[in-house]
């Protein structure tokens, strides 16, 4: 991990400290620094993840691609006492990293997770990780950036076809995915929906609160599976004219997304 390119930021919200793990000028993950907090989600994007996976109620096994400071991950350890987490992330240093400034060692301690081998941190590429593992999940959980870049190899078909292959009877697959504030203008956001439904039966949306201010975010939470397809909230988005992401040319995800696009020039 480049500390160069990292950044610890803390504030207060409501009356409630926040430590932010900022990357390319990206938030990445936070945590509250309150102690009756700290295994709660800061951002809302994760409170929607939290929120659909109630509908799999007997969910016990799941995978987070992308760890971040392992926000999730303490989440399900802390509040769901039969489950137990996979966290990939390409990025070895994170476990340390969350363990000394964002609370992880405190959670393991707590709940004896390592001794369980209720959280395991797998030190890996998410696609690299879909294609060779042998293991499947109740939920996988697509949190994967570079920066504020999405990881172009995890938004194709291909990725889609992984993950559902990777996903036990009545699994879900949840992705964040940045859009715009009228999801029909973003390109990105329908392709990523057009993709996932070449492989899922059913694709839903739902539009994610703003963190720290009033109003709704440019982020989605998008579930994909074979059958939940009743969800509160969901967006309805065309994909008319959406194009499908493909192993072929797995970097035309960026020029579907303008201000990215316009960040790399």
């Amino acid at each position: 991990m480049n500390m160069d390119d990292i950044e610890i930021v803390e504030f207060e919200e409501d009356g409630n400290l926040i430590r932010l793990f900022m990357c390319e000028g990206g938030m990445q993950s936070a945590t509250y620094i309150n102690a009756d907090l700290r295994n709660e989600l800061v951002f809302n994007y994760m409170q929607s993840f939290a929120k659909l996976s109630v509908l799999h109620p007997d969910a016990s096994d799941i995978l987070v691609l992308g760890a971040g400071t392992f926000s999730y991950p303490k989440y399900v350890l802390s509040h769901c006492p039969d489950a137990r987490v996979d966290a990939v992330d390409p990025e070895e240093d994170l476990f340390t990293f969350a363990c000394s400034y964002f609370y992880l060692d405190q959670v393991l301690q707590e709940y004896d997770s390592q001794e369980e081998g209720r959280l395991a941190f797998i030190a890996d590429e998410g696609r690299h990780y879909l294609d060779e593992c042998e293991k499947k999940y109740d939920i996988i959980i697509n949190d994967a950036f570079n920066g504020m870049e999405p990881v172009a190899d995890l938004c194709t078909k291909e990725a889609a076809q992984s993950a559902k292959a990777h996903l036990n009877e009545k699994g879900m697959y949840l992705l964040n995915l940045p859009g715009y504030e009228n999801p029909d203008e973003s390109e990105y956001l329908r392709s990523m929906i057009h993709t996932l439904r070449q492989v899922f039966p059913c694709v839903c949306a739902v539009r994610v609160k703003g963190d720290f201010a009033e109003g709704d975010s440019m982020n989605y939470v998008v579930m994909a599976s074979d059958c939940y397809d009743n969800v509160q909230g969901e967006v309805i988005i065309s994909t008319e004219g959406a194009v499908t992401f493909t192993d072929v040319d797995p970097e035309a995800v960026f020029y579907t997304i303008a201000w990215l696009y316009c960040v790399n020039k």
